[in-house]
């Protein structure tokens, strides 16, 4: 049985099944996520990969929003990935292209808005946290 742990640090370690056995992975470095038939693969930001024998909707239900996205029938994104997006695709920082249906694009864009909010607040209290406890407060 596949599960999930969060740490005191927030990550995401998934635990999932590979034709091989059973593996531990890090969404942190989790790129996207692609169907492929009743299995999915897993990319990864050293452009490595892993098929597992797990369902896209297994990852949807799991992963966290909306720092994961299904953009398409066959696809889930990594946000902290996005560079751009446009009508019908999204590019992700290392230059790949990943498709973008017509029936995700609204829900995509509001979660993309929402994590990039959500982004923006999460500077800004680290930056207030710095702040507070910089040299120059001490003086």
């Amino acid at each position: 049985m596949s599960e999930n742990y969060n740490t005191a640090s927030q990550l995401l370690i998934l635990e999932v099944n590979t034709g091989r056995g059973n593996k531990l992975i890090s969404i942190t470095d989790l790129q996207y996520i692609k169907a492929a038939n009743k299995c999915t693969i897993i990319f990864f930001d050293d452009f490595s990969n892993i098929k597992t024998n797990h369902l896209l909707k297994w990852f949807v239900f799991i992963l966290p929003k909306p720092e994961f996205i299904r953009c398409h029938n066959s696809f889930i994104v990594n946000c902290q990935r996005v560079d751009y997006y446009c009508s019908n695709e999204i590019i992700l920082k290392r230059m790949v292209r990943i498709p973008l249906s017509r029936n995700k694009k609204q829900h995509f864009k509001k979660s993309y808005n929402l994590f990039f909010r959500k982004k923006i607040i999460q500077k800004l209290e680290n930056k207030d946290i710095h702040a507070e406890f910089s040299p120059n407060t001490l003086i």
